[in-house]
């Protein structure tokens, strides 16, 4: 049987839609409460830009949906906890940025701002970009420096945390 079909592919798919139900509610419940509450504030001056918004969150969730296949067959783990995944995933939207899950995620919220034309929500957004700093430096980054160690060193050298490169990163290439 393939490598990507090990022992642990059911718990890796299960781990993988539990999180994919988590992000469903922080980017629809949420936000819902949010644009339909009394003191929403909105912004009417986008409403010119404001068609951008489907295509922001169409990208986001074809990017979090790529990011869920590399978890599952290519980390052999779950994006829902550190600690599962038995291979740094280089492959995918991970060649060109380190944090691609995340940024699929501020696009979806990105993409509701606007069409939403929501102040409320580009806040909402701005709370979710510093907890995912902070979660990426000071929890995601050891555990796979210390998971990882030169491999991920090599790779945190040429890919950047969260600026997309536009040359795809290679394992096996000396930049």
């Amino acid at each position: 049987m393939s490598d990507n079909w090990d022992g642990n592919i059911g718990a890796n798919i299960f781990g993988t839609l539990c999180c994919a139900i988590i992000v469903v509610g922080f980017a629809t419940v949420i936000p819902h409460a949010i644009v339909t509450s009394e003191n929403h504030t909105a912004i009417p001056e986008i409403e010119k830009i404001r068609f951008i918004g489907p295509f922001l969150i169409l990208a986001g969730i074809i990017g979090y949906l790529m990011c869920f296949w590399n978890f599952i067959f290519d980390a052999k783990g779950t994006p829902l906890l550190e600690g599962t995944q038995k291979h740094l995933i280089d492959k995918g939207l991970y060649r060109y940025v380190r944090n691609p899950i995340y940024i699929s995620w501020y696009l979806i919220l990105l993409g509701e701002a606007l069409f939403f034309q929501s102040l409320d929500l580009l806040y909402y957004l701005l709370g979710w970009i510093f907890f995912f700093y902070f979660k990426v430096r000071v929890i995601e980054e050891p555990y796979l420096h210390r998971t990882f160690g030169e491999s991920y060193r090599q790779y945190c050298k040429s890919v950047r945390r969260w600026i997309p490169r536009f040359k795809a990163y290679h394992a096996n290439v000396k930049e």
